[in-house]
Parts: structure tokens; sequence; C-alpha cells
């Protein structure tokens, strides 16, 4: 495994640096304030190749593999989570499934354009009753009406709503044949029977806009279907794993963050007539952050270079990095926090915003009590095809 970063992939982070101090950092808590991330920036992000990912450039992205595509999350994410958050829709779960399963006018029509920063969509699937077993227990309903289907139910939580073109959703034609009855459509934005309702004030995520969705016999023309009836799953979960690198990669950047802020304040800092850095206490709280940064880009980088040899499945190494960067994320923050004291509430030290991202950050992209349970069962051998993969073929140590 080589880590090293080639000439190619630092010319893109420090374009995407760049980019994240000069046109996104001044203008973050203003973004915060009014729960929205611009759309006409977002576009200048597409225009510099920053959303392309790794979509293949035939199709407007940019080829990269997921090493590289971590690194420039990371580098997005240090500066504004949903900076990277948008990057990475492209090549997690809003642009796959149309890679993998759209046709060619679907490809043409919706992700071209979205790795372009020209059109922009949102991934339609936690409903109120459900996020995490929404496979089994989708509620949205779906009926067919000669050339067209007809959409009924509610989604929430749909980040990217109120700028989005078009939605990539979900419903089932029978609730009673579980995830087999499953289907997936692109949606357009402004389509009679489709109605937004805005999620206000979020205690974290806030730049980040959200809203839920109401279909009420909503009409979709059958070619703005994926995969054929009752495969809509397999859209679905498509980009499962890779979203959690993509999480994964934001926390990290967000570490980073973490770490040179509570760095700059312990050395400006004084009390008692030194600077509080020089405290025990302060230094390992820092010090523990070092720790968690390296730790956590070696499980990003480490699960990348896994996707980039071609595994068939990393669930358990996408549950080990998304679990073990979110947790690390919530401890820096809030250290970060507890080190800047009083200010810390200030708006203009940045760290009460880590913290209320970093909680929103072990909630989304799978629970973190869901990962510990995954990672369990795989070691535990239940999940696996026989025991520990890892540990096929060891011989059993002697006493």
């Amino acid at each position: 495994m080589d880590f090293g970063i080639t000439q190619e992939q630092q010319a893109l982070i420090d374009v995407a640096a760049d980019f994240a101090r000069n046109e996104i950092a001044p203008h973050v808590e203003q973004f915060e304030r009014d729960e929205r991330f611009p759309r006409e920036l977002a576009a200048k992000m597409g225009e510099l190749g920053l959303l392309g990912g790794t979509i293949p450039e035939e199709y407007g992205g940019l080829g990269l593999d997921y090493l590289t595509l971590a690194l420039l999350l990371e580098e997005l994410a240090y500066v504004d989570v949903t900076a990277a958050v948008i990057a990475g829709w492209p090549s997690c779960s809003l642009g796959r499934p149309i890679l993998l399963y759209g046709s060619e006018a679907q490809k043409r029509n919706y992700l071209t354009p979205l790795c372009q920063g020209r059109k922009f969509g949102a991934h339609a699937v936690t409903e109120p009753h459900s996020g995490t077993d929404i496979v089994r227990r989708l509620e949205t309903t779906v009926r067919r009406d000669g050339d067209h289907y007809v959409l009924n139910g509610t989604k929430t939580w749909i980040s990217n709503a109120a700028n989005a073109d078009f939605f990539l959703t979900y419903g089932t034609v029978d609730k009673s044949l579980g995830m087999r009855g499953i289907c997936a459509f692109i949606v357009d934005a402004g389509t009679t029977g489709l109605a937004i309702s805005p999620i206000r004030n979020k205690a974290g995520s806030r730049s980040q806009d959200t809203a839920q969705l109401f279909f009420e016999d909503l009409r979709v023309p059958a070619e703005n279907r994926l995969l054929p009836e009752g495969e809509g799953y397999k859209s679905l979960m498509c980009g499962t794993e890779i979203g959690r690198l993509a999480c994964a990669a934001r926390a990290t950047g967000q570490i980073r963050a973490c770490l040179d802020a509570a760095v700059a304040y312990a050395k400006e800092r004084e009390v008692f007539g030194q600077p509080i850095g020089r405290y025990e206490l302060v230094q390992a709280k820092i010090a523990n952050m070092r720790v968690g940064l390296d730790t956590s880009r070696l499980l990003v980088r480490h699960f990348a270079w896994l996707l980039d040899q071609g595994a068939e499945r990393a669930q358990e190494e996408a549950s080990i990095a998304k679990l073990y960067t979110t947790e690390t994320l919530m401890q820096c923050a809030q250290d970060a926090y507890q080190i800047h004291g009083a200010y810390g509430v200030a708006e203009e030290y940045k760290v009460g915003r880590y913290f209320r991202d970093a909680k929103v950050m072990q909630i989304y992209d799978g629970a973190n009590e869901m990962h510990q349970q995954i990672i369990g069962e795989w070691e535990l051998g239940y999940r696996a095809p026989s025991a520990n993969r890892r540990r096929e073929g060891a011989k059993p140590e002697s006493n």
C-alpha cells in the first residue's frame, strides 16, 4: 500500500484548497445563518472540476480513483462540510446509481450536468418512520398507469431539496415483497404532485438545506425509472459504501480543522501569565487530536485503497472508517470547544460549528450504533461466509 500523494493529486487538492479558502471560508457563517449553500457557488465548483469525482470523463466527471476522491473531500471539509457533501454526491448515492443503472439518455440528461454543476439533485430515500431500515419498511407506493407511474408517500431529511433540479427516489409496487418490490425513479423538480416543505433551525449541518417531500399522485414517466420493476434496491444500495468513505473523509477534514483551531488558540490565550498551551491538560487534548487525525487518515486511505483494488464488498471496512472518524471528530470538536472556553460560543471562532456538525455526522450515513453492530457481526462471522476473513487460514496460537 502506497499512500504517497502524486503531483496530479496534489494539484487537485491545491485547487480545492484555494477555492475553499478564497470563495467559501469568508462566507461560511453567512451560509449558516441563511441555512443554504448558494447554488451559484456550487456551480463554480463544477466549473473547476470539483464535482466530477469518480464519474468517467465521458459523462462529465474526472474519473478519479477513490483515494483521490477522499483526499479532495477531506480538503474541502477542512473549510466547510457542506461543500464536501456537494462534491461527493455525483460519486456516491446520487450519481453512482445513474452511472451504473441509468439509460444513456438519463446519463446525458442528469449525470453529466450534475458533474458539471449545471444541474443539481437530491437523493430522496428516508421516510418519517424509518431511515436505516428503509429497504424493509418502505412506505411510498408506486402504481403503473399506462406510460407513467403514480407515486404517493412522504420523504424526510432530504438534503439539497431547495436547490435540486431532480430527485432520485424510491417506492414499492407491493409492500409484501419487501426489497423485491422496490422501484427507483428520477423525478424532475416542479412535477405536479410534488411538494417541498423546508426543515428550519437545525442544530447542525445548517448550511445544508433540508426538507420534507410530499408525493401526492405524482406522475413520473416510465422512461424515468432506473432498472426493472422490483430491482430498485440495487440502485438504493450501490452507493452506500462509497458514501461512508465520503463521510469518513469529511470527518477527517473536520478533525484537522479542530486541531488547527485548538493549537492556534492555545498559543495565543494566556492564563496565569502563560499560554494555556503550556498546561499539560491542554497538551493532552491536542495530542489526542493529532493521534485521532493520523489514525483517521490511515483508515480512510486504507478503505479507499481497498475500493481501488476492486474489492467487491468492503462493508466492515466502511463501517470501521465511518464509526471511528466520526466518533473521533465528536471528541476532537468537544475538546477544541473546551480549550476555547467561553469563546467557543462565539461565531468567529468556528469551533461551535464544528461541534454542532460533528454530532450530525455520528447519525447520517448510518447511525454509529448500527456500524458497531455491523462490525461485531462481521467479527463474529454472522455476516461473513465463514469465520473472520482476515483470520482465514491462520494457525491457532499455542498456549
